[in-house]
C-alpha cells in the first residue's frame, strides 16, 4: 500500500540554500578573525624579541662593552640596532636611546626605542 507523502516533510532547496550561505558567511567572518588574531601575535613576538635586543645592547653599553655582531640575531631575525648617545648638561649623565628594527624592513621600521642614563666618565661611542 502506498503512503501518501506530506507536502511539509524535509528542507526545500530555497532553505538549504539560505542555510549554508548563513554557514558560509558565519565561516569567512571567523578566518578573517583567526587571521588577524595570529597577525598579532606574530607582530607581538617580534616586539618583545626587538626588546630583548635592545635590553642587551644598552646592558653592553652600560658595561663598556662591544657589541658583538650574533647579539643582533635572534629567532632567525637579523635585527637592526642603532644607538644614539649624548650628553645631558650639567647632570654628568649620559642618555643613550637604542632603536631596534628589523633589518630586512629596514632602520626606518622601528620596533622599539629603549633609552639608559649612564653616569659615565668618559664619551660614548
Amino acid at each position: 500500500m502506498m503512503q501518501k507523502r506530506s507536502f511539509d516533510a524535509g528542507f526545500t532547496l530555497m532553505e538549504t540554500l539560505v542555510a549554508l550561505t548563513v554557514l558560509a558567511v558565519g565561516s569567512v567572518t571567523l578566518l578573517t578573525g583567526v587571521e588577524r588574531h595570529a597577525a598579532g601575535t606574530r607582530g607581538l613576538s617580534d616586539r618583545i624579541v626587538a626588546r630583548w635586543v635592545a635590553e642587551n645592547a644598552l646592558a653592553a653599553t652600560a658595561l663598556d662593552i662591544a657589541i658583538a655582531p650574533r647579539w643582533s640575531q635572534a629567532l632567525d631575525v637579523d635585527w637592526a640596532v642603532s644607538h644614539d648617545a649624548r650628553a645631558l648638561p650639567g647632570s654628568g649623565l649620559h642618555a643613550v636611546t637604542v632603536r631596534v628594527a628589523d633589518a630586512a624592513e629596514g632602520a626606518d621600521a622601528t620596533l622599539v626605542t629603549l633609552t639608559g642614563y649612564f653616569a659615565l666618565e668618559k664619551e660614548m661611542p
